[in-house]
């Protein structure tokens, strides 16, 4: 038995043994791990040999028809994968290796065989099939620990293996390399592709399964799939981390916090899509389409909430009202925000590191410290809200030139914003209105109007009204 898998058997037996009392019956998984280590005397690893030397002699001999005696068959199950050559890379010795492993007397090449099988695997391994059938077949003629397995979780089934381990894995509430270890498999390195595997189908189920809340699942995909540092255990299994987090969100709407915390993760792994879209190439359109309509909406209250904090404006609350109505009427396809200095620090503070929002920088207007401008797509315009004693400025036509493009990094105070003098100004496609009489509700008729003659859409007063 290998050091490390038998140091694994035996730190889960102490660990049970330690707290007998306290815990609830062993775990199937944990019987079957303390079977493995009480077999240990009869386990079988690789020992300090010139395999390479040994998997050429065992090369020429199978090719010549020898019949391989049972510690040769031990030597060649070593040598089908990780040796120069691999047995396993020619296809006929493969074959004859595995058919004397069939008719061997003796468990010990079948123990072997199982042992390098999952140190070794991965889903490019060469005869993998041909190997996991082999394995399927030995266990139900040897049983033991390995036989128990395939029995309990069909193991070498490689199609339903990894499911049935994953399944383990969440009513455990363990990672699948911990699973796997306490299920006598130590010697399988953490990172080897069958506990890629595992951890591939408990995405999937994580995916598709209701069983759980969204934070509970969110908490198990990061302990499941993910390192300490936020980055994918498995690189190649980021589209199904991406699936697991966002798959089980349909259209109603979502808590904030849950959003907030599920937005976290997938802008550390991929960044925001607005910024970054080749990042989100491989990402389902439903699932990009839902994560802008989150950044939308948190753009949005960015802009509501730092305002609100920034402020000293009595009549920001209908202003806030104006915009929240327009949003719930589904007027408003895009946001983004630009902040002066105070709301940058206080957006960080808020929203996180990960939020994303451009600066804002004087050019002609100076820019006081708490100014912040909500820069929004709607229908085929564009509009661009200033704070404080700001104005709302529309372009009806979000394609002409002086109209601000969103997603920038930053702005230059002068570019967003229509007219430069006082009071207001309008064109059949501009609109520059100052914010006066908002009890009256008169600069949002005005805008309500606008929007209509832009998305056919119209806001009623009740829509919008601060209550």
């Amino acid at each position: 038995m290998s050091n490390s898998f038998r140091e694994a058997c035996i730190g889960l037996v102490q660990r049970l043994a330690a707290s007998e009392r306290s815990m609830p019956p062993a775990s199937p998984l944990a019987r079957l791990a303390k079977k493995v280590e009480e077999s240990g005397r009869n386990a079988e690893h690789r020992p300090a040999k010139d395999f390479d030397g040994i998997a050429l002699r065992l090369l020429n001999d199978v090719r010549a028809g020898v019949t391989l005696r049972n510690r040769q068959l031990k030597d060649a199950a070593w040598c089908l994968w990780t040796t120069t050559p691999a047995l396993a890379d020619t296809k006929d010795v493969m074959n004859g290796v595995l058919s004397q492993l069939v008719s061997a007397d003796s468990a010990r090449p079948f123990r072997t065989l199982a042992s390098s099988f999952m140190t070794s695997y991965s889903n490019e391994m060469p005869g993998r099939l041909d190997a996991a059938a082999t394995l399927a077949k030995l266990s139900n003629k040897w049983g033991g620990p390995w036989g128990e397995l395939h029995k309990k979780f069909r193991l070498f089934d490689l199609d339903v293996g990894p499911r049935l381990l994953a399944d383990a894995v969440i009513e455990q509430d363990k990672p699948a390399p911990d699973i796997l270890k306490e299920a006598g498999l130590g010697a399988m390195n953490a990172q080897s592709g069958y506990a890629k595997a595992v951890t591939a189908a408990l995405l999937d189920r994580l995916a598709t399964s209701r069983a759980h809340d969204h934070l509970t699942r969110l908490d198990r995909i990061k302990r499941y799939a993910m390192t300490e540092g936020g980055r994918p255990i498995y690189n190649d299994l980021l589209p199904n981390l991406i699936e697991a987090l966002l798959r089980p969100f349909s259209q109603e709407k979502i808590e904030k916090a849950i959003r907030d915390a599920f937005l976290k993760v997938v802008l550390m792994l991929l960044g925001d899509p607005r910024l970054k879209p080749g990042n989100w190439a491989f990402v389902p359109a439903p699932l990009r389409e839902l994560v802008q309509r989150w950044l939308t909406e948190q753009s949005l209250r960015q802009f509501l909430d730092i305002v609100d904090r920034i402020a000293d404006d009595s009549m920001w609350s209908y202003r806030r009202a104006f915009w929240e109505g327009v949003y719930n009427k589904g007027l408003i396809d895009e946001a983004w925000v630009a902040f002066g200095p105070d709301g940058t620090r206080l957006a960080r503070s808020v929203f996180g590191s990960n939020a994303e929002f451009a600066r804002l920088e004087a050019e002609g207007r100076q820019v006081e410290a708490g100014h912040a401008v909500l820069l929004l797509r709607i229908g085929d315009g564009v509009v661009a809200d200033w704070s404080h004693n700001g104005k709302c400025n529309i372009w009806s036509d979000a394609s002409e030139r002086s109209a601000p493009k969103l997603f920038r990094r930053s702005y230059g105070s002068d570019e967003i914003r229509i007219h430069k003098g006082a009071g207001n100004f309008e064109t059949s496609t501009k609109l520059s209105q100052m914010h006066m009489a908002s009890q009256t509700y008169s600069w949002q008729s005005k805008v309500a109007e606008r929007l209509y003659a832009m998305t056919g859409v119209r806001l009623q007063q009740r829509d919008y009204r601060y209550r």
